[in-house]
């Protein structure tokens, strides 16, 4: 059974009756958020590349509380025809958003591109975000109140770094360092939207920790010794309920600017939330490679 965080969310200064936008909300820590949201009568909109997960992702939801409000929406963060026509259908709905929460990404994935020929991993977990945020840019600065648009980071970035002429981490993929640049690469776009960010959309990074979610599952499933390495490692890290504390932690009425947040125990893998320094190690020249990003993509500056 998992672990009820009700008493550690008490604590925390989080307003009540908002609505929230969860990418990938239908599992793992989208779906974690999305729950513990609940007794604040928040209004979820869970947006989703299969309409079926995410449609028993609102059963789920409403099993726990019947009168929750909880609506689904088609999304791929990979395509952009997907994303251009997600933004279109909430702007035609004109649906209020206090929270835009970046959440759905890619894991370890077998090489593969979309539909514009940029390697998936790199597509989901970055291009996508750039995509995302200058479709709804100006839809959410005309909301008329301050939206937190919040992108998610890894542990494994920090460990890492991007080179334009080796995007996904050599001449051969690797899953691995496909991922981990990607979520640099997710840094560097925060880090720029923090220096120049618009007074009602604030930026906000957080890294969940290590936890295990169906991602995971579903990056070792033909590979049984490293799935079951995962299971153990388990009891080192920390459940998808904790995780989501880290985002929870930044939707408080008191964050107010740009921060970075996640887990405060050793190396931040695990452990309760805390704000602290974003490592800078890697994240030499993000403007100039986040604007590069946005004139390969054709996005307005």
């Amino acid at each position: 059974m998992a672990k009820d965080y009700s008493r550690y969310l008490a604590k925390l200064d989080l307003p009540t009756g908002k609505t929230i936008l969860i990418t990938g909300g239908n599992s793992g820590i989208g779906f974690a958020v999305a729950k513990a949201l609940l007794p604040y009568h928040w209004t979820i909109l869970i947006a989703t590349r299969n309409r079926q997960r995410g449609e028993d992702a609102k059963a789920r939801l409403l099993s726990i509380d019947k009168d929750a409000q909880v609506q689904v929406y088609q999304l791929d963060v990979s395509s952009r025809k997907s994303i251009v026509a997600f933004a279109k259908q909430i702007q035609i709905e004109n649906v209020d958003i206090d929270v835009f929460y970046a959440n759905a990404g890619a894991y370890r994935i077998p090489f593969a591109i979309n539909e514009e020929g940029f390697e998936m991993t790199f597509a989901t977990n970055y291009l996508g975000n750039l995509l995302l945020y200058d479709a709804f840019h100006d839809y959410l600065t005309n909301l008329g109140h301050p939206v937190k648009f919040i992108l998610t980071s890894s542990i494994t970035a920090r460990f890492q770094r991007v080179k334009e002429d080796d995007l996904y981490g050599g001449k051969t993929y690797h899953k691995a360092k496909a991922y981990a640049r990607s979520k640099v690469a997710v840094n560097m776009f925060y880090q720029t939207l923090a220096k120049n960010h618009d007074p009602l959309v604030l930026p906000l990074l957080v890294h969940p920790g290590v936890t295990y979610t169906p991602l995971v599952d579903k990056a070792f499933s033909n590979k049984t010794f490293l799935l079951w390495g995962h299971r153990f490692l388990r009891r080192f890290t920390h459940p998808v309920e904790k995780a989501a504390l880290s985002t929870l932690y930044l939707l408080q009425n008191t964050i107010t600017s740009p921060c970075f947040c996640g887990p405060r125990g050793p190396f931040h893998i695990a452990g309760y939330p805390k704000i602290y320094p974003l490592y800078q190690g890697n994240l030499k020249q993000a403007e100039e490679f986040v604007h590069r990003s946005q004139e390969i993509l054709g996005i307005q500056t």
